[in-house]
């Protein structure tokens, strides 16, 4: 006997659960897998210039950002995420550009928690603003916190970054997180001749603090 095919309308009356829905409905990629994460942009702006990434030359003063009305609104954002639940959505990536220059962030991930208790909100960011944040991003819903850190000498760090900030604002910002109960890794890009004798460094602080450190070999594709 075939199973009987139930349609969207009947699926909600009989499965409350977003997840029952989800298995009839999900998206699916070209494999037939499904489509459970989400991953959203909420700023094109950075307060780095990260060589490999956003380098100075093409991002310079005079480079024009997107405007304000141009970009999601949390609003919008949220009806996204909403949209998709019914479709199997499990993680939400927030990520920009560097997400934390935004305004207000965290009211973005109290609207997108009150969408579904169980869903997985994570934030991927360079964590110079961490410190001051991270407190009320936990408040607010956020699960855990993706952190760049490509050195933890001074000298290399602002190279790579092509910035004035230090690597020990960074590791505050872990601080910061751990403390506030937010899951964290570390990931760390690595260039031969320019931060390869760093990842030891890394590694070590990471273990200290039981996170997890992964580490991105870098691929030029003409930045």
């Amino acid at each position: 006997m075939q199973p009987q095919s139930l349609s969207p309308s009947t699926l909600a009356t009989q499965h409350k659960d977003r997840r029952a829905i989800a298995c009839h409905m999900a998206l699916l990629d070209a494999l037939m897998r499904p489509l459970l994460d989400l991953r959203i942009s909420v700023t094109d702006r950075c307060n780095f210039r990260c060589r490999y990434c956003m380098p100075r030359e093409h991002f310079g003063s005079e480079h024009v950002f997107l405007e304000k009305t141009e970009i999601l609104s949390y609003e919008e954002i949220t009806k996204v995420a909403s949209a998709m639940l019914p479709l199997g959505l499990r993680k939400l990536r927030i990520t920009g550009g560097e997400p934390l220059v935004r305004k207000d962030l965290s009211n973005l991930i109290e609207m997108l928690r009150s969408l579904d208790s169980n869903l997985d909100i994570a934030l991927t960011t360079n964590g110079i603003l961490l410190a001051k944040h991270a407190q009320k991003l936990k408040d607010s819903g956020l699960n855990r916190v993706t952190i760049s850190l490509d050195a933890l000498d001074t000298e290399v760090f602002q190279h790579m970054g092509d910035t004035a900030h230090r690597p020990d604002e960074v590791v505050e910002g872990i601080d910061a997180a751990l403390k506030a109960g937010l899951g964290v890794k570390i990931n760390t890009v690595v260039q031969r001749n320019v931060n390869e004798n760093q990842l030891g460094k890394i590694a070590l602080m990471a273990h200290k603090r039981h996170i997890i450190p992964r580490f991105i070999e870098f691929m030029d594709v003409g930045t």
